[in-house]
C-alpha cells in the first residue's frame, strides 16, 4: 500500500511502533553508558590513568543526550525520526563550529516556521529557518555550496546556511554594540528584516515582538537542556 492510500489510523500506528523502538533503543543505550561511566570511573580511582578515556565517554554520552533533547523537542511538532536525527546531528555541529546556542538556533527555526521544513512565506523565504532567496544565493556562493534554490528545503541545508547568517550579523553588530542584550536585539532584528532594512528603521514594535518571542522561545529550550 502507498503512502498516499495508508489511512491516517496506519500511519500513526506505524509511527507509534517506530518511536517505541527508537525509545528502547535510547534506554539501553543510556544503561550502556551508565555503565561504562561507573566502570571507567572506579578504574579511574584505582588507577588514576583513564581521565582521557573516562572524559571522552562522557563527551558522547552527553552528545547524545543534547541529541534526545533536541529530538524531543522536534517530535513534538511532528518531525519524523530520520529527519529529527539530521536536524539535531547538524544542529549540534553548527553550534559547535560557530560558537552559536543550540537553543538560539532552535528557537529561530520555532519562530521562523515551526519546524517545517518545506515552509515558504509571503516574501519567499525559505525552509526551516526561512531564509531569503537573495540572501541564500550569497551564502550558497560564499560558502561554495554546490546546491540549487531548491536545496533551501532541505533541513541540513538550511540550517548550515542560516546558522552562518546568524554568526556573520553577531560579527558585524559585536563591533558596535554596548552590550550583550543590545548585540542580540541587532543581530535578531536584522535576521528578521534584513541588514539593510533594519540599519534604515532601527528597532521597530515589530522587532521587539520577534525578539521577545525568539528569548521565550531559547529560555523554554534552556530549561530543557539543563534538566
Amino acid at each position: 500500500m502507498s503512502t498516499k492510500e495508508r489511512s491516517p489510523v496506519i500511519l500513526r500506528s506505524s509511527y507509534d511502533q517506530l518511536r517505541k523502538k527508537w525509545m528502547v533503543r535510547f534506554f539501553f543505550t543510556n544503561v550502556f553508558y551508565l555503565i561504562l561511566l561507573g566502570t571507567l570511573g572506579l578504574w579511574a580511582i584505582q588507577s588514576g590513568k583513564a581521565n582521557g578515556l573516562f572524559s571522552l565517554q562522557r563527551d558522547n554520552f552527553s552528545e547524545y543526550k543534547t541529541k534526545e533533547n533536541i529530538y524531543s523537542i522536534l517530535r513534538s511538532h511532528g518531525v519524523s525520526l530520520s529527519q529529527g536525527i539530521d536536524i539535531a546531528e547538524v544542529t549540534i555541529r553548527q553550534s559547535n563550529n560557530l560558537d552559536l546556542p543550540i537553543s538560539l538556533i532552535l528557537a529561530v527555526m520555532k519562530k521562523e516556521s515551526v519546524f517545517t521544513p518545506y515552509a515558504l512565506s509571503s516574501q519567499n523565504a525559505m525552509g526551516l529557518m526561512q531564509v531569503h532567496p537573495i540572501t541564500w544565493e550569497e551564502y550558497v556562493a560564499k560558502l561554495k555550496l554546490k546546491v540549487s534554490t531548491h536545496a533551501a528545503f532541505d533541513p541540513v541545508t538550511n540550517i548550515i546556511v542560516a546558522t552562518h547568517v546568524l554568526k556573520d550579523l553577531f560579527d558585524y553588530y559585536k563591533r558596535t554594540s554596548r552590550s550583550e542584550a543590545d548585540l542580540w536585539n541587532s543581530v535578531l532584528s536584522a535576521y528578521y528584516a534584513g541588514k539593510n532594512s533594519f540599519s534604515q528603521t532601527g528597532i521597530t514594535d515589530l522587532h521587539l515582538k520577534y525578539i521577545a518571542d525568539i528569548r521565550r522561545f531559547k529560555g523554554e529550550y534552556d530549561e530543557i537542556f539543563s534538566n
